[in-house]
């Protein structure tokens, strides 16, 4: 059988100093006891260090002389004489003795284990593939009971450093070396298939070239694998021929529904002990999940925590995500009570829908914090490069974060810090932070970057003051930056910390340090410790900035062995602040009830089937461009606001329609083949009379006809001139990008739209709330709320409108871009004065793989 990795030892005789061994004469007394002892593997010149506990309170009984003689003797020290011969028999210590000879006389559930939850020792002890699989099918990954690496190995390489790895750290299960080519591994016996196995394998771990790879699953799909990483690389990263292997695996997946972590991975690890990966070391224990597309970042965030001592609940390096997802990690370890906040650096989102719904059910109970990589053009296309799927636009990406909850994070740094301040402290409650220093200058420049990246300073309560007042001397700040002066001493630190933690006004607090002649950095660190470890603490964010190098440093390492977050700069602490708090306003805005209506009044139903109707005849003529009246008409069915419109086919009607709207009117190019009219002669204002609007007509005739040929003038557009007082030019858009569906944008408009850039994006359909931070977001929503004596524009209609504008979007997937610019905003009304329609391209195109909206059905829209 495989080497198991429990945590359950072979029972001795108190103070033995070798396997208890009953003579032919003698009778099989059970004997009991409990056992301690450190286990080297040694092959190759390489030893591998792992020490276990025992305790059992099973019985054992001597079976064979012959066969325990073949166990390694065990000196009174507990050490294991490491001989390669015997190197697999000393993986587990009850099983060495099984292996050898002696059995249980109770049931091997009946041992228990010294130091884990979970003891395993034969696979036929565990539960059932079915019942596991039910629970959650991802515990293969994380909890399995046994486990193949298939391509192990004894030369240098990942084979090898995967086993190394499994054999260190017992998991509770029990490994199996797949190599056709040897009858060991690391003194473990090999198998030459997963088939020959003589236990069912519930973790696959695959590290053989891709060509193989398929075949490989097939057989683990066989064999009834529930779930498989697949470390090798070489799949869609490398073109069309990487993608049809990964059709071929799916293909094969498809059959048991077997879950695959990769390909292209580092793997897997987990605080069960589990160390499913090639890396060089093992997690810390902790609190906070990480996933990752970046095998490389693994290995430095792995790096990094060990110094700075935070650990982790889980390690996922999740490469090109075949299967196994974003949703699928976030959903898994939202429910997961050993992890308090999930973290992830992110080249692509994959299955956009899945996330956001996954992420608004965890992020009200956990934070989710991503670093996304792809904000510039370079970048997006070396992260489509690194793991062969689209990166998707940077807005459209921020846009999605923020309607799932999660927090992006854009640097390096600032995940590491998130990762930090997480495995110890809770999520903030607001922006409020109240700022305790021994000196001006850093307090003043950390209030500048908290109000610049949206936090405020904490105003301080009354009995706060007055408890201030009591111990500090009399030049103190009296305010917020809380100088306590250069010549504070530990006492004066913890207190003034306690103080301003207990006040109920704020909702997070820094300490910061600098190493003054009279301050002593070692001696306050222990008294904030101390401080911070009170119970009226614990509900409240706290960290430090102690400035310096050589004279803080073991006032830092007593703060970080205390759980406490230190920053080297204190701008650097509050830029971590200002993102957390955000992530919980935008938890508070997810948890807002949303009425089942969107619009009052709209029927939603006949609006769907109006547009449909529209649509129709530019699909049949296989046109994606609307003309500018259909564009109009397709407004009108929601409701939207575009005025009256219609086509003249000669300078007649054109006159006729004017005199029935009432002068003045204007008059617009009527083409199927022209969007920008402007740009051909195809726009008239202000026509007063009859005679301006024949002469107009033909004039865009003329004008259309020799820069664009006869066939591109259909007639023209006519419609009142409407002149609004006191009207802001904004543009109301929507893109439908090939990820994560349409958004809407809105923003400055009019000719300058692309030079002020001044916009907001929200993924479609936008609720209530999130409409009005949309609307917030833009440096126009000040001047619509009116200013320099100007009246406001009426923001309720303004938000019915871009409520109605992202349903439209949302229902009609053949809708890929739809701009009305300008929208029309005054105090007197809002009217679409132009509009654009870009239908998909059926020819190039099948309908059922248009991009859709991201925002989950489940939840209803306001």
């Amino acid at each position: 059988m495989g080497v198991c990795l429990s945590t359950q030892g072979a029972a001795l005789q108190p103070g033995a100093t070798q396997p208890c061994v009953a003579s032919d004469a003698q009778s099989a007394a059970p004997v009991s006891g409990s056992l301690s002892f450190h286990l080297l593997y040694a092959r190759d010149e390489t030893f591998l260090d792992s020490r276990y506990n025992f305790e059992s309170t099973a019985t054992v009984s001597p079976v064979s002389t012959s066969a325990a003689a073949q166990a390694p003797p065990i000196h009174s020290d507990g050490l294991v004489p490491a001989h390669s011969e015997t190197t697999g028999k000393i993986a587990n210590g009850y099983n060495i003795y099984k292996q050898t000879g002696f059995r249980a006389s109770q049931p091997e559930k009946t041992l228990k284990p010294a130091l884990t939850s979970e003891t395993v020792c034969s696979p036929s002890d565990h539960p059932t593939k079915e019942s596991k699989m039910s629970a959650n099918k991802m515990n293969a990954f994380f909890k399995p009971a046994t486990v193949a690496v298939i391509g192990a190995s004894e030369s240098k390489g990942v084979g090898r450093t995967l086993m190394m790895n499994l054999l260190k750290t017992p998991f509770g299960g029990c490994v199996f070396p797949i190599n056709p080519k040897r009858n060991a591994v690391l003194g473990v016996k090999a198998y030459p298939s997963i088939h020959a196995c003589p236990d069912k394998i519930e973790l696959a771990i695959i590290a053989i070239p891709a060509k193989a790879v398929p075949q490989c699953v097939s057989d683990c799909v066989d064999a009834g694998v529930q779930g498989a990483i697949i470390l090798s690389a070489g799949f869609a990263e490398m073109g069309a021929p990487g993608r049809a292997l990964e059709a071929e695996i799916m293909q094969h997946c498809a059959r048991t529904g077997m879950r695959v972590v990769g390909p292209n991975c580092l793997g897997c690890a987990s605080v069960s002990g589990l160390n499913a990966t090639f890396a060089s070391s093992m997690i810390n224990r902790g609190k906070v999940a990480f996933f990752s597309q970046s095998g490389a970042l693994c290995t430095a965030v792995l790096d990094y925590s060990r110094k700075a001592g935070f650990g982790f609940s889980a390690f996922v390096s999740i490469g090109s995500m075949l299967d196994v997802d974003w949703g699928d990690l976030i959903e898994y370890f939202g429910q997961d009570e050993g992890t308090s906040a999930i973290v992830m650096y992110m080249e692509s989102v994959g299955n956009a829908k899945k996330f956001v719904e996954v992420c608004q059910r965890v992020t009200p109970r956990k934070p989710v914090i991503v670093l996304k990589s792809g904000r510039s053009d370079a970048g997006a296309k070396a992260a489509s490069s690194h793991t062969g799927a689209l990166a998707g636009s940077d807005d459209v990406c921020d846009a999605v974060f923020e309607r799932a909850g999660a927090l992006r994070v854009n640097e390096i740094f600032e995940a590491f810090a998130t990762i930090e301040l997480f495995s110890s402290q809770p999520r903030p409650r607001g922006p409020r932070m109240t700022i305790v220093t021994n000196a001006g200058g850093p307090g003043v420049l950390t209030t500048d970057a908290l109000a610049m990246g949206g936090g405020k300073l904490a105003e301080i309560s009354p009995a706060a003051m007055a408890e201030f007042n009591s111990f500090l001397p009399a030049a103190w700040s009296h305010a917020n930056p809380v100088d306590i002066l250069g010549d504070a001493d530990a006492i004066k630190y913890a207190r003034a910390v306690e103080v301003a933690i207990k006040d109920a006004n704020t909702d997070a607090v820094l300490c910061i340090l600098t190493p003054q002649d009279m301050t002593n950095p070692t001696a306050t660190a222990e008294a904030i410790a101390r401080t911070a470890a009170l119970p009226e603490a614990k509900g409240k964010l706290f960290m430090c900035s102690f400035m310096g190098g050589h004279d803080v440093e073991e006032g830092v390492q007593i703060l970080s062995r205390s759980g406490i977050p230190n920053f080297q700069y204190p701008d650097a602490a509050v830029r971590v602040f200002n993102q957390l708090h955000k992530a919980t306003e935008l938890v508070n805005l997810l948890s807002e009830p949303c009425p089942e209506c969107v619009v009052p009044g709209l029927d939603l139903a006949a609006a769907r089937a109006e547009v449909q109707r529209l649509m129709e005849p530019a699909l049949r003529a296989h046109r994606v461009f609307m003309t500018e009246y259909e564009a109009k008409k397709v407004l009108a069915a929601y409701g939207l606001p575009g005025g009256q419109t219609e086509v003249a086919l000669n300078p007649e009607q054109a006159v006729e329609w004017a005199t029935k709207f009432g002068f003045p009117v204007v008059l617009k190019l009527h083409s199927e083949t022209i969007t920008h009219k402007s740009d051909v002669g195809g726009v008239k204002l202000g026509l007063q009379n009859g005679e301006d609007v024949r002469r107009a007509y033909n004039e865009i005739k003329e004008s259309v006809t020799a820069k664009c040929g006869a066939d591109a003038f259909l007639g023209c557009v006519v419609m009142p001139m409407i002149k609004l007082k006191d009207a802001y030019e904004i543009i109301l858009g929507c893109n439908c990008d090939p990820t994560f569906g349409p958004t809407v944008l809105f923003g400055l408009g009019g000719i300058l739209v692309e030079v002020f850039k001044d916009k907001a994006l929200g993924l479609a359909p936008v609720n209530r709330p999130f409409a009005q931070r949309l609307l917030a977001k833009t440096k126009i929503f000040k001047a619509l709320q009116g200013v320099r004596g100007k009246a406001p524009v009426n923001i309720d209609q303004l938000i019915d409108v871009i409520l109605r504008f992202s349903q439209l979007v949302s229902d009609h997937p053949l809708i890929r871009e739809l701009d009305i610019n300008p929208l029309l905003c005054s105090p007197d009304g809002i009217l679409a004065l132009d509009a654009r329609i870009i239908l998909a391209d059926l020819s190039k195109v099948n309908p059922a793989k248009l991009s859709r909206s991201a925002v989950p059905s489940a939840r209803p829209l306001n």
